[in-house]
């Protein structure tokens, strides 16, 4: 599953979690705790859109592996063709450092690509976290206000 489709399945939870509370403060026996019912209905409505603003401003980025390969063939093709024409041993190791320090740059482009990857799953987790802080507030709220 992917991230954007947590939120989804979360906002459809939360939606249903309000809906869920709307019609209990229609239930005749329980218009006592109206008050609670309608708190939390509108807790879940705005947790649904919390959770779809979240979605709506996390990118993650796809990693495109093409200009990869194709650095790669590159590299080794001329290094291969430099190396076999190069008679000056000396000449030959500066080309293999040259070619090692392109593939490192490229390991930290990916590498990069991978912190920015994980900057936005903690954006994620922080906005998880920030619920379930609000759940156990709302557990509160149900225990302190409910003794009806």
């Amino acid at each position: 599953m992917t991230p954007h489709q947590v939120f989804e399945l979360v906002v459809a939870l939360e939606t249903d979690l309000a809906d869920f509370y709307l019609e209990l403060g229609q239930v005749e026996r329980l218009k006592p705790f109206a008050d609670i019912f309608s708190f939390m209905t509108d807790h879940s409505q705005n947790h649904a859109r919390q959770i779809d603003r979240a979605a709506a401003s996390i990118d993650l980025p796809e990693l495109d592996t093409a200009p990869i390969e194709t650095l790669h063939r590159r590299i080794k093709e001329s290094l291969q063709e430099q190396i076999l024409r190069e008679e000056n041993s000396g000449k030959v190791m500066a080309e293999l450092a040259r070619a090692e320090e392109i593939i490192g740059k490229l390991y930290q482009s990916m590498a990069s690509h991978y912190h920015s990857r994980a900057a936005a799953y903690s954006k994620i987790a922080e906005q998880f976290d920030q619920l379930y802080e609000e759940e156990f507030a709302h557990r509160d709220y149900i225990i302190d206000h409910g003794q009806g």
